[in-house]
């Protein structure tokens, strides 16, 4: 059995995975390489980073036996931006780094509420003016929104629940969710935001989430609210985010991630003082994220050698 590895994330331990079980292993750094390999291919480990309208055409035209493709990401919205050949079967990396990126969500919100864009703005002053405490807000008895509740949604809500707040999940059908305080379909978006204090984006990037949150969704929300996001910039309209910030329809954002990436220079999210933007980094946590994935090709890899279902399989349809 061969498999084509790409992309530089997990690397060594993914390279460990293919040696226990005796499976050839190719690691390629081109798309030149890429193409040679790829005919005797029985499935591919990548990152969406590196994969493109070039790639997505080469498996199409040369991977007659190639079976499987394991994504480095949760996020799959690339490889269905290019597609993938009938036939294959296309897995994600699960709930592989869920919990830090549950832990963003927690650090930009927290800084949001207790207001250390303003703290960090006296200390380059050399400040010192409690007065910004007046604006602080806490935790306790907050209502959270979290737009899309699948395993990171979950990891967020498992973390608010210390801190008191009263959780809103939304998802697509509205269905019931154990660790909700109340549960809204994405029809009822709009009236969950009324009631928020913050907004918390943890939703996959489809046609149908796309721009979900735009100018209409952010002023439901009361100017007190505040909004992060670490799910896909694309689903907040950026100029409908920028607009409310300026106006004062809602009262800050975090966002680990922006529509485009990275923002232009000249974007006005970067001089906000009520922004905080860290670069896409949320699924990052020391060497346990890299281990949590390999985890996770490693069962899937038995799996495939079996013949059996593999898990957290992705649908490229909408």
């Amino acid at each position: 059995m061969k498999i084509i590895l790409e992309g530089a994330p997990s690397r060594a331990e993914l390279q460990d995975v293919a040696a226990r079980h005796g499976v050839e292993l190719v690691s390629v750094d081109s798309l030149a390489d890429f193409v040679r390999e790829l005919p005797e291919a029985d499935a591919l480990w990548t990152d969406p980073t590196v994969y493109d309208a070039e790639r997505a055409a080469a498996l199409k035209r040369d991977a007659g036996r190639l079976k499987w493709i394991q994504l480095k990401s949760m996020g799959f919205d690339i490889v269905k931006r290019y597609s993938a050949p009938g036939g294959v079967v296309v897995t994600n990396a699960g709930d592989a780094y869920a919990p830090f990126v549950a832990e963003h969500a927690l650090a930009l919100l927290l800084a949001l509420f207790r207001r250390l864009p303003d703290a960090l703005g006296q200390m380059a002053k050399h400040e010192w003016d409690p007065a910004i405490g007046a604006g602080m807000k806490t935790l306790d008895e907050a209502v959270v929104t979290i737009f899309g509740f699948g395993n990171i949604g979950r990891e967020i809500a498992a973390r608010l629940r210390p801190f008191g707040a009263r959780i809103i999940a939304v998802n697509r059908a509205g269905t019931p969710q154990p660790l909700a305080d109340e549960t809204f379909s994405r029809d009822q978006l709009g009236e969950a935001l009324k009631v928020s204090d913050a907004l918390i984006v943890a939703a996959p990037l489809t046609e149908s989430t796309r721009h979900a949150i735009g100018a209409d969704e952010l002023a439901a929300l009361p100017r007190r609210a505040v909004v992060v996001n670490i799910a896909r910039g694309e689903i907040i309209d950026a100029g409908a985010l920028s607009a409310a910030l300026e106006k004062g329809v809602i009262a800050g954002a975090g966002l680990d991630v922006t529509d485009p990436e990275p923002p232009p220079s000249d974007d006005p999210l970067w001089t906000c003082r009520n922004v905080v933007i860290t670069p896409h980094v949320a699924v990052m946590g020391g060497e346990l994220p890299s281990r949590r994935l390999a985890a996770i090709v490693e069962r899937n890899l038995v799996r495939f050698m079996k013949g059996e279902e593999l898990e957290h399989c992705v649908s490229l349809k909408d």
